[in-house]
């Protein structure tokens, strides 16, 4: 009994999804800042590195011809194409997250990915779902961000989709109010630290009763 409790995976992984343009990223850079103890998981992606981002801090940056790599030595959890791009997550990765107890991650992943996550590791990630105001909204933002009308007509054709599966997800944020948004992002990673002591506990109790 307590081999088996001492095995339990406790790192925990937070994950943010919803439409393109709502705002993920934007909120989790001040939700890492915050909260301590909180670094970003990158996924691997063949889209072109920006400005502001590093290699291996916010994703794995490679060709389309090392990402399949990656695909046929079964190195990736799940993999999806969003606008012409392939995202996914590398297995060590997220095998790191779930074994970090002194480190929780968070992440900005495709919806259908993190349920393939949540699927795979329903004890150590927390889906927490970023919804815009309202659709004209989102578009509002995207055409704020200077994207094509060829660009956002493409997003835009994802986003029904997307907040139909919001269900799915363990929490609801509307990305109205920013500064809003991140207090409650915080307030879910607070949470779910507690809970997640609370549950040690009865399984330390469980060992010595």
């Amino acid at each position: 009994m307590t081999a088996m409790c001492e095995m339990q995976p406790m790192g925990h992984l937070f994950v943010l999804v919803g439409p393109p343009g709502v705002g993920k990223n934007a909120i989790m850079k001040p939700v890492m800042e915050r909260t301590g103890h909180l670094v970003q998981l990158p996924t691997a992606t063949t889209r072109d590195i920006r400005p502001t981002e590093q290699e291996g801090r916010e994703h794995f940056f490679l060709t389309p011809e090392a990402f399949n790599r990656l695909i046929r030595d079964k190195a990736l959890i799940e993999h999806q194409e969003v606008h012409g791009n392939l995202y996914g997550m590398r297995r060590d990765t997220v095998n790191d997250a779930v074994w970090d107890a002194e480190c929780d991650r968070i992440a900005d992943v495709d919806v259908l990915g993190a349920l393939d996550l949540k699927e795979l590791h329903p004890d150590n990630v927390t889906l927490i779902f970023v919804k815009p105001p309202s659709v004209e909204v989102l578009r509002d933002r995207m055409n704020e961000r200077g994207e094509t009308g060829e660009s956002i007509e493409k997003r835009m054709k994802r986003v029904d989709m997307e907040l139909s599966l919001a269900e799915k997800c363990d929490y609801l944020v509307i990305n109205d109010v920013f500064e809003d948004a991140v207090e409650v992002v915080c307030s879910i990673v607070v949470a779910e630290r507690s809970r997640r002591a609370m549950l040690q506990l009865r399984m330390q109790q469980a060992v010595t009763a």
